[in-house]
């Protein structure tokens, strides 16, 4: 008869402990197995797929967390819970750095565990249809796709990927540099107008008049120096996507023009007296949150709900710091020039107590920075230029806002 139990491995050198998780985990519908070291824990992984691992923190032969790491050096990709009797920052900041979904502090209640293992296999399942839907960004266009671990941004991932088959408009929420243009591209690629244009417009960068002629372009003769037609950005944009970021530093003036243009997909240019039809699908984007600008008449209720028939957001870096290893390790590729780069341990602290009020753009450029600095194979402390007494330490438990303590 087939069975839909998840298997789980569990990696413990206390036979109480061992069957207090077994017993949980069974009662859960996990088929569990056991692991006295690392050695075999190591061992019984490259002999068969596991949904969960469970790890001691201590283990007699070596550390669970760097067991952790050396499991995600050969390819296991389940998800893991680490299980710890000293309670720290540090720990937390180990166990996220080395891949674990979680960490737990013993003693600790049964239904906790059982939680935490649940929504740890129900990520997974959001990293695995991201894998695969995301995959053909890289075969079809050569374009890398860096795949998030928290699992805010995966759902994020997974919306975008199914907003892009259609061509309704989609917002894009999130602090400044958090990616709000990659994740815009992304859905450009995905969607069935990645080999059409997609033109980007920075609202903010622009006064009324000169936002307007690069939206919709002018006649000739529309104002003084007007010598020839120039085209629009959204004449440019036809058949593909525009993207707009930073929409909310638009005049009322702008927004009621836009807004017609949101409706009908046509617009006159300046000195036009003939409306231009395109075939444009529109991503908006804003660094403020924009239900508390329309709540003070600060943005057009009707635009809004125009341009927010999909709304994504992006979670600040501080709110998903398990991404910082996966975006560290991507960016020493991406500035190194296949140069073998590591990073030392103390780099790695500091990184993970920085707040990154900049986000992934500030994350990227320390890395590049620090890339160039170091002369040697190892990325130092005093090559990342962070100074960490200036902002509060970065959250380290998943999707928590509590500071851990030892």
């Amino acid at each position: 008869m087939a069975t839909n139990k998840r298997r789980a491995l569990i990696v413990d050198d206390d036979p109480n402990m061992q069957d207090l998780v077994t017993s949980i985990l069974e009662e859960g519908n996990f088929e569990c197995q056991v692991a006295d070291t690392a050695t075999e824990a190591y061992r019984i992984v490259g002999e068969g797929q596991f949904d969960l691992l469970v790890i001691d923190r201590k283990l007699p032969d070596t550390d669970g967390t760097r067991l952790l790491q050396q499991m995600r050096g050969v390819g296991v990709t389940a998800p893991a819970i680490v299980i710890t009797a000293y309670p720290s920052v540090d720990t937390a900041a180990d166990a996220l750095r080395w891949g674990a979904y979680d960490y737990l502090v013993k003693p600790f209640d049964a239904r906790e565990l059982l939680a935490k293992a649940q929504a740890a296999i129900s990520e997974q399942s959001l990293v695995d249809e991201n894998v695969y839907l995301w995959g053909a960004l890289e075969q079809k266009y050569g374009w890398q796709h860096v795949l998030s671990r928290n699992s805010k941004v995966q759902r994020t991932y997974v919306m975008a990927a199914k907003a892009a088959r259609s061509d309704a408009p989609v917002l894009i929420q999130g602090e400044t540099g958090t990616g709000k243009e990659y994740l815009a591209r992304a859905i450009h690629y995905l969607s069935e107008r990645a080999e059409q244009p997609m033109v980007t417009l920075n609202c903010g960068g622009f006064p009324d008049e000169l936002l307007e002629n690069e939206l919709f372009g002018h006649e000739k003769g529309a104002f003084t120096s007007a010598n020839t037609a120039k085209a629009g950005l959204c004449e440019i944009a036809d058949g593909g996507t525009l993207f707009l970021d930073e929409i909310t530093h638009m005049s009322a003036a702008m927004q009621v023009k836009l807004l017609r243009f949101v409706e009908d997909h046509s617009f006159m240019r300046l000195g036009g007296t003939k409306p231009v039809a395109v075939d444009v699908r529109i991503i908006a984007a804003s660094n403020q949150p924009i239900d508390g600008m329309v709540a003070s008449s600060q943005f057009r209720e009707d635009l809004y709900y125009r341009l927010n028939v999909i709304p994504l957001t992006l979670p600040p870096l501080r709110e998903r710091p398990e991404d910082i290893e996966v975006f560290t390790e991507h960016f020493i590729k991406q500035f190194s020039g296949g140069a073998d780069k590591r990073i030392s341990q103390e780099a790695w602290e500091k990184l993970y107590s920085h707040n990154w009020p900049g986000n992934l753009r500030e994350l990227r450029n320390t890395v590049q920075r620090a890339v160039v600095l170091s002369v040697g194979d190892t990325i130092r402390p005093e090559h990342l230029l962070i100074d960490t007494e200036l902002v509060g330490p970065a959250n380290r438990s998943n999707g928590s806002t509590k500071q851990q303590t030892s």
